[in-house]
């Protein structure tokens, strides 16, 4: 039991106790009911209650926070945008402008994403995910790229909100450590 669930079912019992007493002052004209009656009834109340609290699913953050999962949860190469420059004709200044553009976009759809997971919107995430990993793989590969391709699949999969949820946190990871690198880049 957590510290939270353990105040929960502290206030609980105090309440309870609260109100028995409280219904053996005000009803005095009502047939007291025994001791163990009462304590019998506190008991069923408060078994409730555990019951209750055992069956609460723990939210995908608190999942996830109590599975002490190691980000990254997978190993990718380092982002190489030489697709761009290859395929696409860019100069790699141009091909770097746009990786620096793409983290820009990555980072402003990840609350997105979150708040579409948690509300368990598998629809909304794999149009988000879609979208970002098209823009990623086109302009490059490994990193970020696998990261997304490794995400998408696993919305189409329909893989578990907990599962999703670590793809996300490692999709954070890699556009972070991709914006480092444009960052160092920028100023070499």
């Amino acid at each position: 039991m957590n510290p939270t669930e353990a105040t929960l079912l502290t206030i609980a019992i105090i309440l309870l106790l609260s109100l028995v007493i409280y219904s053996m002052v005000s009803n005095k004209s009502a047939k007291p009911k025994s001791a163990a009656s009462q304590a019998e009834s506190l008991k069923n109340m408060l078994d409730e209650y555990v019951k209750k609290s055992q069956d609460r699913e723990m939210t995908i953050s608190e999942n996830f926070e109590a599975s002490n999962i190691v980000i990254p949860t997978k190993q990718y190469d380092m982002y190489d945008n030489s697709r761009a420059v290859e395929e696409m004709g860019l100069t790699q200044e141009e091909a770097d402008a746009f990786v620096n553009d793409l983290v820009k976009a990555v980072q402003a759809e990840i609350p997105k994403i979150e708040a579409s997971i948690l509300k368990g919107d598998y629809k909304t995430v794999e149009e988000i995910v879609h979208t970002i990993t098209g823009s990623s793989s086109t302009l490059g590969s490994g990193g970020v790229s696998s990261a997304l391709i490794s995400f998408y699949a696993a919305v189409q999969h329909r893989d578990k909100l907990d599962d999703l949820y670590v793809h996300l946190q490692n999709l954070k990871y890699y556009i972070e450590e991709l914006n480092e690198q444009s960052a160092k880049d920028d100023h070499s």
